[in-house]
Order: structure tokens, then sequence, then C-alpha cells
């Protein structure tokens, strides 16, 4: 019976614990990928109101809250072209304002993120508009006419109109929030399913809210 030979059994070892050890690579980094796959496309938080329903105002609160959020200021950096992915390979989990407001695009978010809720910040439009005007007064553009006004209404009340026709079959996913009407910490956290933190609820814009 033929014997192996000292080095070629020594070959055999390590060529068995060099495979091994690939192998536990192998499974280590699908690991990490499937993890970091799963986190990427997990449940988001959207606020999805127009500005100045009080956007800054639940993107601080959100902060509170333990969420990492992407708002307004940030957003701007990325291009409308690659939303989905660009929230999908951030590692924020609460998005805010522009562009999350633009008409329908709601529905993509829902599609691209399963389970997500969406928040949307509301209040009365002649008070909207009077806001904007307010906001508006320095830029090189601003509401001039009746006109203005008619559109900017109509764009908030199709919105509005789309996102709760949409979430009809969905209620655990949508929050319709109005800092105004006095809603705060114990409505968001219920909808959130988080404990009510013991500080007054942010409102970033004094003059125009209520607090609570």
């Amino acid at each position: 019976m033929k014997k192996d030979h000292p080095s070629e059994h020594r070959l055999l070892i390590f060529i068995t614990n060099a495979y091994r050890r690939w192998i536990i690579f192998v499974q280590f980094f699908q690991g990490i990928k499937a993890r970091a796959t799963k986190k990427r496309n997990s449940p988001k938080v959207f606020c999805i109101g127009f500005p100045k329903t009080g956007t800054t105002s639940l993107s601080q609160a959100l902060s509170i809250l333990g969420y990492r959020v992407l708002d307004w200021p940030r957003a701007h950096l990325e291009p409308k072209k690659g939303w989905i992915h660009y929230f999908k390979k951030s590692n924020f989990d609460a998005f805010s304002d522009s562009p999350l407001s633009i008409l329908g695009f709601f529905k993509e978010l829902d599609k691209a993120f399963p389970g997500s809720k969406f928040i949307l910040t509301t209040r009365k439009p002649e008070s909207l508009i009077k806001s904007w005007e307010n906001y508006f007064s320095k830029a090189p553009w601003s509401i001039e006419n009746e006109e203005d006004k008619n559109i900017i209404i109509k764009q908030y009340n199709d919105h509005k109109k789309d996102v709760i026709e949409y979430f009809k079959g969905k209620p655990s996913q949508l929050l319709i929030f109005n800092l105004i009407d006095g809603d705060g910490w114990e409505k968001l956290c219920k909808f959130l399913e988080k404990p009510v933190p013991d500080v007054p609820f942010p409102h970033k814009r004094k003059a125009t809210y209520k607090r609570k």
C-alpha cells in the first residue's frame, strides 16, 4: 500500500484549511452584503407635506426621536433623477421636504420602501399662502396675483387628496399632522410607536405655530 508523502500530506492540509477560510470569508461577506441590502431597503419615514406646513419642525422632532433625518438644505445636493437610488445608499432613515412633496412621488417611495411611514403635514390653504408670501417676499420671484395663489392652492389640495386616497387601504402608513391645530408629541409618537420625550415639541416658526 502506497503511503502519502509527508510533503503531499502537508499540502493537502494547507489547501483544505485555505478552502475553509475562503468559505468563512465568503459567508461573512455575504452576510454583510445581505444586512446592508436589508438596511437600504428597510422602511423609512417620509415627510411629504408642502414647504411651510411644519416640515422643518417635524424634521427636528424626528431627530429628537433618534432618526437620522435628511431635510431641505442637504436634500438639494442630489439631483432628482437619482432620488430613490440616493435614499437607498444613504445612512438616513427619515426624509423631509423637497423633493418629497412633488406630486405623486410618494407612490414611488412606497414601492421602493415597502412598509414605510408617511407624514403629511397640513395647514389651511389661506394660511399657507400667507406664509409663502412672507417667506418669498425678498426672493427673486414671489406670489404676485390671485392666479398664482389659486395655482398653489390647487396643487396643495390635489396633493393632499391624492395622498389620502392612495393610503386609504393602508391607514397604518399615513399620519396627517397639523401643527397649527395643536398636533404634537402624543400623536406623532403613537404613529411611530416611540415613547414621548420629556422635552417641548420643537417649533421652528414660533410666530406661526401654537406650542404644545
